[in-house]
């Protein structure tokens, strides 16, 4: 009987840290507005903005969803912004070219601002990845937003994709 009151107060208190951290866990995954000094991006439902990141990338998230099959090890979807300081936009297409298979290229014109537009295709331990870029210069710096997506994805996902790639404009 002694050892009831306490075994209970700790089993209540295990249940309420359980059902905190699955709350906060939760809450990580909402939709929210990242705005930075430099960039504004829209981040989906189901992604997780990384607070311990690549200290080279200036922006890091993945989603919540795997793939499946040959590919369940690998996110659906990852995104990073990357900025390379002192660079020219040649620099920054010369490296994309040289790490994955172009598949096409567009410049667009977002407030008066001109971005250059890559898709390309790479595979990693067999899997293949579709790799969107979105490059603009800034003050002599070249700020290169890159969604890494399994080729095999759904419509939801393929959704968010659209929805951060849109989203993404320097200030």
């Amino acid at each position: 009987m002694e050892l009831l009151i306490p075994g209970l107060l700790l089993v209540a208190l295990m249940v309420y840290a359980s059902t905190r951290i699955k709350r906060v866990a939760a809450e990580a995954f909402e939709p929210e507005a990242i705005e930075t000094d430099n960039f504004t991006l829209e981040k989906p439902e189901g992604f997780l903005n990384k607070i311990n990141r690549d200290p080279s990338l200036a922006f890091e998230a993945y989603s919540q969803d795997m793939g499946t099959g040959e590919a369940s090890e690998f996110r659906a979807a990852r995104i990073e912004i990357r900025i390379y300081e002192q660079r020219n936009l040649d620099y920054a297409t010369g490296a994309i070219r040289e790490s994955a298979k172009v598949t096409s290229e567009i410049n667009e014109i977002i407030d008066e601002r001109k971005y250059h537009i890559i898709e390309a295709e790479t595979v990693e331990k067999g899997i293949r990845f579709r790799e969107l870029y979105k490059l603009a210069v800034k003050d002599r710096h070249i700020f290169e937003l890159k969604i890494i997506v399994l080729d095999e994805t759904n419509d939801e996902i393929s959704r968010k994709i659209d929805t951060i790639f849109n989203s993404f404009v320097l200030k």
